[in-house]
C-alpha cells in the first residue's frame, strides 16, 4: 500500500536536499513555494494530449489522499511550444518544480546543472526492468530523470489492408529490408490508385537509429556524431527506393503526410498499409485503424530478429528540478509517479509500459486489448534488445530537423543520396559543436 508514510521517507533519506532549496535561480520564489505551516506548492509541467491532460489531472488528485499538504499546479503544454517556454523559464529563473523530460533534451538541462540528482535524492529503483534507469543518467551529473514508460521502435501494418491485396502478413522474426520493399510494392500493385504498401520511412528519426544500429553504428558515440556519411546515405538510398519502387509514396505526398495529424495520416485514413512508430504510440494507432493495428518488429539486414539492435527507449522522463524550493516533496511525487501501483493504474500505458515491474503486474489485468499489444511487444523482443544507445548530447536535439531537411531535398532531386549522408553529418556534428 502506497501511504503518506512511504512517500515522506524519501525525504528522510535525503537529508542534503533541504540546501538545495537555498541554491539556484528560484531560491526567492520562482518555483514552487513552501508555506509556514508545512504544506508544500509545487508546479508541475508536461507537453501530451487530451488523454495524457486527463491521466495526469487523475492522478495529482489521487494523490492528495497521499499527502494531502502537497498543492500540485499543473502545467500542461502541447509538443510544438513546451521546450521554448521550457527554456525561457530556466533562463528567468521560473522552472518549474517537476518536468516531463525528453531524451534529446536530457543532456542539455542535467549538464547545465538543473535537474536533480534522483539517485542522491533517495528515489527508490530496485523494481525496474534491467537497464531501464540507467537511460537516465547524465555522465558526471548522476540519475538526472527517471523513465516514465518504456518504448521501442516498431512497425504498424494494417492487417485490413494485407488482405485487401490479398498479400500475406510478413514473419517479422525473420523478414528483410528487401522483404519490406518487395511486400509493399504488392500492395501498392494490388490496390486501387493512390495507395501504397509503406510510408516514407527515410527523414524518420526512429528509422535512422535503427539502420545505423544494424550497420555497426549509431546516432551518438563520445559526445559526438556516432555514424560516418555512408550509413547515412545509404538509408537515403533506400528511401528513394520506397520511393522509385512504387512501394511508397511520390515526394510531394510524403512531405505532406509528415506533417499530417495522427488521424489524418495516409496510415490511418487507410492509404498506406504500413508505417513505423513507437510503441506507445499503438494505443492511438489502433483507434483509428479499422480492426485495429498489428505490432512488428523492424526488419533486419540478416533477416534475424536478434539482429534487429532494438533497445528500450524511455518514452519521456519525470525530472526534478535543482532550484525547486520543496525538492523532498518533488521527489515523492515523482516516486508515486513511477513506483505506485495506484498511479499505474491511472496513467497506464499512455507514457509508455512502465519500467517498475511491480507497477506493470499490477496494471495488466486492467489493460484492454490495444494496450496489451504494447506491453506484449516490449516483452516479446526483450531477449534481442541490443546495448543501449548514447545520450543524444547538447545540441543533438536539432537531428531530427536536419534529418527531414535533407531526406526532403533528396526525394525531390535537389540533392543526391550520397550529396544528403555528407550534409547530414556535417550539419548534425556543427549543431552539437
Amino acid at each position: 500500500m502506497y501511504t503518506r508514510r512511504s512517500a515522506l521517507a524519501l525525504g528522510l533519506a535525503a537529508p542534503g536536499l533541504a540546501g538545495l532549496a537555498a541554491c539556484g535561480p528560484n531560491a526567492s520564489g520562482g518555483s514552487g513555494s513552501g508555506g509556514s505551516d508545512g504544506d508544500a506548492s509545487l508546479r508541475l509541467a508536461w507537453w501530451g494530449n487530451p488523454t495524457r491532460d486527463e491521466n495526469t489531472a487523475n492522478v495529482v488528485e489521487a494523490y492528495k489522499e497521499v499527502d494531502d499538504s502537497v498543492t500540485i499546479t499543473p502545467e500542461p503544454g502541447e509538443w510544438g511550444g513546451y521546450w521554448d517556454k521550457l527554456a525561457t523559464q530556466a533562463a528567468g529563473g521560473d522552472f518549474p518544480d517537476i518536468v516531463q523530460m525528453d531524451e534529446k533534451y536530457l543532456s542539455e538541462y542535467g549538464g547545465r546543472d538543473q535537474l536533480l540528482d534522483l539517485a542522491e535524492a533517495g528515489l527508490a529503483t530496485d523494481e525496474f526492468a534491467e537497464g531501464s534507469v540507467e537511460v537516465g543518467e547524465v555522465e558526471g551529473k548522476g540519475l538526472v530523470a527517471i523513465n516514465a514508460g518504456l518504448n521501442s521502435f516498431t512497425f504498424l501494418i494494417s492487417p485490413a489492408m494485407f488482405e485487401e491485396a490479398g498479400v500475406e502478413i510478413p514473419d517479422d522474426t525473420t523478414w528483410t529490408w528487401d522483404d519490406l520493399i518487395d511486400t509493399a510494392v504488392q500492395i501498392s500493385e494490388a490496390t486501387p490508385e493512390g495507395t501504397w504498401g509503406v510510408s516514407q520511412l527515410g527523414p524518420v528519426q526512429g528509422m535512422f537509429q535503427v539502420w545505423a544500429r544494424q550497420q555497426g553504428q549509431d546516432q551518438y558515440k563520445d559526445g559526438g556524431p556516432g555514424f560516418d556519411a555512408s550509413v547515412a546515405t545509404s538509408l537515403l538510398e533506400y528511401a528513394l527506393r520506397i520511393q522509385d519502387s512504387g512501394a511508397g509514396p511520390d515526394a510531394s505526398t510524403s512531405v505532406e503526410d509528415a506533417n499530417q495529424t495522427l488521424d489524418q495520416t495516409l496510415f490511418s485514413t487507410g492509404r498506406v498499409a504500413m508505417t513505423v512508430a513507437w510503441s506507445n504510440q499503438v494505443v492511438a494507432h489502433d483507434a483509428v485503424i479499422p480492426g485495429g493495428v498489428q505490432v512488428l518488429r523492424p526488419p533486419s539486414v540478416t533477416g534475424s530478429a536478434a539482429d534487429a539492435q532494438l533497445w528500450y527507449k524511455a518514452s519521456m522522463y519525470w525530472a526534478v528540478s535543482q532550484a525547486s524550493q520543496n525538492p523532498e516533496a518533488a521527489v515523492a511525487f515523482v516516486d508515486f509517479l513511477v513506483n505506485s501501483p495506484e498511479a499505474g493504474k491511472i496513467l497506464s500505458v499512455e507514457r509508455g509500459v512502465p519500467g517498475n515491474l511491480t507497477v506493470r503486474e499490477a496494471i495488466v489485468p486492467d489493460l484492454d486489448e490495444a494496450n496489451l499489444k504494447a506491453v506484449d511487444f516490449l516483452e516479446s523482443i526483450e531477449s534481442e534488445l541490443g546495448p543501449s544507445p548514447e545520450l543524444t548530447p547538447q545540441g543533438g536535439g536539432e537531428f531530427e530537423a536536419i534529418l527531414k531537411r535533407v531526406g526532403e531535398d533528396v526525394l525531390f532531386g535537389t540533392i543526391t543520396a550520397e550529396e544528403g549522408g555528407q550534409r547530414l553529418l556535417d550539419e548534425l556534428d556543427a549543431a552539437i559543436g
